[in-house]
């Protein structure tokens, strides 16, 4: 008899403490599985190729080098802990070109030299499926090279009048009056080049132009590509076409060769207009205004104000849904085309912003680098945005990038350095993308409402999927804060997760008792904190 009155105290014990959440000495994160994603929502990692790793030491980095360097990304086992989380790859321009940003394509149906073949770019896409990672490409069908054999064609047909052949291709016209527009050598000529005179503009409403970059789409989905990040889609407007109809060709003629294609296009417009570039259908566009410097990650993870910006989220993801059911919103925090986010954060603020995209409704999108706090070295050159990845700050990259000036080290150390401190910049982006894979909730709901606060430094927002519902919280004040989670949906909810950004010695606090814990719905959260909270 005591031993079944024990065997029932024992139940009891366990009921309690299931109800009450983790207690204190439990964490999560470190328990909870991660299922691989097999939809369109992924963690993406920006490579900008020829500066991630060289594999043959002539100073610019290749696909042999990304190959080597996957494991660091994502070895194949989402539960080991042993990579950085990564399940999505966004390769920047990669076909041939003479600039060293490759956006003034030469020929669409190939790799540029530099970085490798078509044979090592397959090996590539082998090793990536490997590990379920998706990768898509910057394709850039804006404009073309000026060196591309069609502009060339053109140019030659033109000086002998002819209009009808190939440059139907381009926006050409006699006289000078269209708002960019670049002479033809010795002719009456001139062509659109919204960027520079090497990088003319495709006419986005010719038959021919859109035959040929079907040719493209399908020459790239059937080498494995799994998507598209299209360039500069707020051109694709202008006298002759309308951009929002061109995508929506675009993404349905990709659709024929794979139903599961993923589109994200660039358009650094206000947010109304990326709004209505949802018309489209196309999947997803970066969420510009909550990027760059200005941007509500980046000022919230410096000002730790979180009430307005669970607001601001909501908002802005209501606001696409209104456009398109399908809509996935794009979040990061810098790219290639801007100063890095070290240049403007201090490492705690790195790691809270990193905290605040990661755990976003939609897709992730992480700037290589941006993991380690790689610092441009100046603020005025894009080139300066795009330096060689720091594997390690003991053997530096002997990588250059148009002219800049050698690698230093960097001052939070390399990935190598950063491995080996449990408080590093780079094992803070680990801990909040497992956090992310380990709850499909987090990338895939829909904001239904934002968490009730008088204090501004208190904000947090609920997230809906498959009938499965979160509360997402992020804390950004100064002092420790003890919560009382009251709403009866998330009554004996299950801690699913908490995340410090700044460090305990940083506020002379004890460093056993410096994170996130919840126990008998009470929260306690440190300064800079996230938690994640699942309705029973």
């Amino acid at each position: 008899m005591k031993k079944v009155i024990s065997l029932l105290l024992v139940l009891v014990i366990a009921l309690s403490l299931v109800l009450s959440g983790c207690s204190s000495n439990e964490d999560p994160v470190e328990t909870n599985k991660v299922l691989a994603s097999t939809d369109k929502y992924r963690t993406y990692y920006q490579i900008w190729i020829g500066s991630f790793c060289d594999s043959d030491g002539d100073e610019t980095g290749d696909f042999e080098g990304i190959i080597s360097k996957l494991d660091y990304l994502n070895d194949g086992d989402p539960d080991t802990g042993n990579d950085l989380g990564i399940d999505g790859i966004w390769l920047s321009p990669m076909m041939p070109s003479y600039s060293y940003h490759k956006y003034n394509v030469e020929n669409y149906f190939d790799i540029d030299p530099e970085f490798g073949t078509l044979e090592i770019f397959d090996k590539f896409m082998a090793e990536c499926d490997k590990r379920g990672i998706s990768v898509i490409i910057d394709l850039v069908v804006n404009h073309s090279a000026s060196n591309h054999p069609y502009f060339i064609k053109a140019c030659d047909e033109l000086r002998e009048g002819k209009e009808d052949g190939y440059a139907q291709y381009y926006n050409f016209k006699k006289g000078s009056d269209m708002t960019h527009t670049r002479r033809v050598t010795d002719s009456n000529y001139f062509y659109e080049g919204q960027f520079s005179s090497e990088m003319p503009d495709w006419n986005l409403s010719y038959d021919g132009t859109r035959e040929y970059f079907e040719e493209i789409v399908k020459f790239w989905l059937e080498r494995g590509v799994d998507g598209f990040r299209l360039d500069a889609v707020k051109y694709f407007s202008d006298a002759k076409t309308d951009g929002i109809e061109f995508m929506e060709w675009f993404y349905t003629m990709a659709q024929k060769y794979n139903e599961d294609v993923y589109m994200v296009g660039e358009d650094w417009d206000s947010a109304s207009m990326i709004y209505d570039q949802y018309l489209s259908g196309i999947d997803s566009f970066f969420n510009f205004k909550f990027a760059t410097a200005t941007g509500d990650y980046i000022m919230t993870g410096r000002n730790g104000q979180t009430k307005s910006f669970a607001s601001a989220l909501k908002k802005f993801n209501d606001n696409i849904a209104k456009r398109s059911d399908t809509a996935i919103n794009a979040n990061f925090l810098t790219n290639h085309d801007m100063p890095r986010v070290s240049n403007t954060l201090e490492t705690y603020e790195q790691k809270f912003a990193a905290s605040l995209y990661l755990m976003s409704p939609g897709n992730s999108f992480t700037y290589y680098g941006e993991e380690i706090g790689i610092e441009a070295p100046n603020t005025t050159n894009d080139a300066s945005y795009r330096t060689a990845m720091i594997w390690d700050n003991d053997n530096l990259p002997n990588i250059y990038v148009n002219g800049v000036a050698e690698v230093e080290q960097n001052p939070l150390g390399g990935v190598k350095q950063q491995l080996e401190d449990e408080n590093s910049l780079l094992n803070a982006y680990r801990r909040l993308i497992k956090i992310r894979n380990q709850n499909p909730e987090i990338a895939r709901g829909k904001i239904t409402d934002t968490l009730e606060s008088e204090d501004v430094y208190l904000g947090g927002y609920y997230v809906e999927y498959e009938g499965e519902k979160l509360l997402i919280i992020h804390y950004g004040g100064e002092e420790v804060l003890e919560y009382e989670v009251t709403d009866e949906i998330l009554a004996n909810a299950e801690f699913r997760g908490g995340f410090v950004a700044t460090n305990a010695e940083d506020y002379d606090a004890n460093q056993e008792t410096w994170k996130v814990t919840y126990n008998k719905g009470t929260l306690k959260m440190p300064p800079m904190s996230t938690a994640v909270l699942k309705a029973k």
